[in-house]
């Protein structure tokens, strides 16, 4: 990109991807000092509207859900004719690499990985959207094996019209539900259809249904069975396969009717207990074009009176609904006003009760997060309109909603390196710490200065932020060889006047095999060994030497002991004459 920097924050570094409508980028965020993923409508779509409408419905869908297993959406702008969503940056792969990489994955694998991803659309459903495009290439997956599910361009929020037209297919046609393509309106079901064929192909390695162009792979899915797995490995078990056939049937009275059943499922199905579960049996025909029959036909004609009456009730219910909804609208009655209530450090759901208490909705798809000084993570800490404010009942109230607590960053300089590192590491498992060394007349090990997290700056410490220290870099000096047999007071001497940290550490007399005379010999402590040993070369300021020495108390222990053994011998000497 010409201008690498988007809204005064987001420093481009590269790029990542692309797809139908934007382009991904790597980015750094200059404020939180963190990498990014930053998504950005093609230009030539900026002046588009339904291209605008879906983009700015992504943002909305994704920003609304807080999940492990849903990439989160940290902002969403537009800087001159950029429209950006800025969202949480996946160090991995799309599962479709994956795939493409390993092959067929081991089905316990595969069932770990359907278990997030279940999770993860069960609690878009529980917050009324439907993704509508889930596959293989809008997963992503971390180096721990983490599932993360992107993309929420197309997907459909309840009370939300939808953009396409009415005789618009949207997805892809490999994971479309049969329901979908021949027109349908997508739902829960859809969506657990093409979580059923995103497992199949991590079960063999590829989708089931293909051909030459869409029409016909959409006539594959539609007409032909599922192929069974076990033809692919014989290992996989019959509990796998029924979980496969529900979630994947074409008529959607035989599939799941929620996520959360798959989910159960799933969780179950590798149990000792399932080993011999046997083939699922479906109450509904799976043949989604038998022929009519002229029975059929004839029924049909007779039925032409009811019909008519039907349609005239229908009408008469249509004007009655109507009216109802006027009225419940204002259009019939007189406007009434609310007051914003306080949900301030309450949880969405608590909020959300608090407020439809009241009258008044919480618009989910509006929910932003932010970092915050003391609220806990998923606590409202703001409302817009503002709590006790006046409102027609029935409005939509907007959330800001707290992601975590900042950390403080302290100031570092002046203290030592290594230490500092190690501490930072253990207090931040995701900050990157960079050293650069630097000559000064500092301590060898002391921060100069601090980069990237200024001292007392907030940052977010759950993010992957990078912090670089300068210090001042260690001076190497050879361990002098006079330490060895020296006097422990010289020894030390001579260490303070070099300045390097030092510890005495008493000798292990019979480590070393000293004899007794040896030690008695001694007239003061002297420096017998020393770690690391004199001659090699050592950095000061990066630690401390140890100095093994004998000690008073251990030559005054030996001459003891020689004048002990000595005392013993005096009776068998010659006394002297007078």
């Amino acid at each position: 990109m010409e201008n690498n920097l988007i809204a005064s924050r987001y420093m481009i570094l590269k790029h990542i991807g692309k797809g139908g409508m934007a382009d991904v980028y790597c980015a750094f965020d200059t404020i939180l000092k963190r990498e990014v993923a930053i998504k950005i409508l093609k230009e030539e779509l900026s002046n588009d509207p339904v291209s605008l409408e879906r983009f700015r419905r992504e943002a909305n869908a994704s920003t609304c859900l807080s999940h492990p297993n849903i990439v989160d959406i940290y902002d969403v702008g537009d800087d001159g004719d950029k429209h950006f969503i800025v969202m949480e940056y996946i160090k991995g792969q799309t599962l479709k690499a994956l795939i493409k990489k390993r092959g067929a994955l081991y089905y316990p694998e595969a069932v770990f990985i359907m278990k997030q991803l279940c999770s993860a659309i069960m609690e878009a459903h529980r917050n009324g959207i439907i993704h509508r495009d889930i596959k293989s290439q809008n997963i992503l997956v971390k180096d721990d094996g983490t599932a993360k599910v992107v993309d929420f361009g197309i997907a459909l929020a309840n009370n939300v019209k939808d953009i396409t037209s009415e005789d618009a297919i949207v997805g892809s046609v490999h994971y479309m539900a049969p329901e979908h393509a021949k027109g349908e309106v997508a739902n829960m079901q859809s969506d657990i259809y093409s979580l059923g064929i995103v497992f199949y192909e991590l079960l063999t390695g590829d989708v089931p249904f293909k051909g030459d162009n869409a029409v016909n792979v959409v006539l594959e899915a539609c007409r032909k069975p599922l192929p069974d797995v076990r033809h692919f490995d014989k290992r996989i078990p019959q509990a796998l396969v029924n979980i496969l056939a529900k979630a994947t049937a074409k008529n959607r009275f035989n599939r799941y009717s929620n996520v959360a059943e798959m989910l159960k499922d799933l969780n179950v199905c590798l149990n000792d207990d399932h080993v011999n579960d046997l083939p699922v049996v479906f109450n509904y025909s799976e043949d989604l074009y038998q022929k009519k029959t002229k029975d059929d036909n004839n029924k049909k004609k007779s039925k032409k009176p009811l019909i008519i009456i039907s349609s005239v009730l229908i009408a008469l219910v249509l004007v009655i609904s109507l009216v109802v909804l006027l009225y419940l609208n204002g259009t019939l009655a007189p406007t009434t006003y609310v007051t914003v209530p306080d949900v301030l450090n309450k949880s969405i759901l608590e909020a959300s009760d608090i407020l439809s208490e009241n009258g008044l909705i919480l618009d989910r798809a509006s929910i932003k997060r932010e970092l915050t000084d003391d609220v806990e993570a998923g606590l409202v800490i703001r409302l817009d309109p503002e709590i006790g404010t006046s409102v027609e009942k029935g409005t939509r109230i907007s959330a800001v909603v707290s992601s975590g607590k900042y950390a403080i960053m302290e100031d570092l300089r002046g203290l030592n390196v290594e230490t500092v590192r190690e501490e930072l590491k253990a207090k931040y498992p995701n900050l990157t710490i960079i050293l650069e060394a630097q000559s000064s007349d500092e301590t060898s090990g002391t921060i100069l200065s601090q980069e990237g997290i200024a001292p007392d700056e907030k940052f977010d410490p759950n993010a992957n932020i990078t912090l670089r220290l300068i210090y001042s870099e260690y001076v190497s000096i050879i361990i002098p060889n006079s330490l060895l047999d020296a006097s422990l007071s010289f020894a030390e001497a001579t260490l303070k006047e070099l300045e390097i940290d030092y510890k005495l550490e008493e000798i292990d007399l019979a480590a070393y095999d000293l004899s007794t005379s040896y030690v008695a010999s001694l007239n003061e402590p002297i420096v017998f060994d020393t770690d690391p040993k004199t001659g090699t070369s050592f950095q000061k300021g990066s630690g401390e030497i140890t100095l093994y020495y004998i000690s008073e108390a251990q030559i005054t222990a030996c001459k003891n002991e020689l004048a002990a053994e000595g005392s013993q011998e005096g009776p068998n000497n010659e006394v002297p004459s007078n």
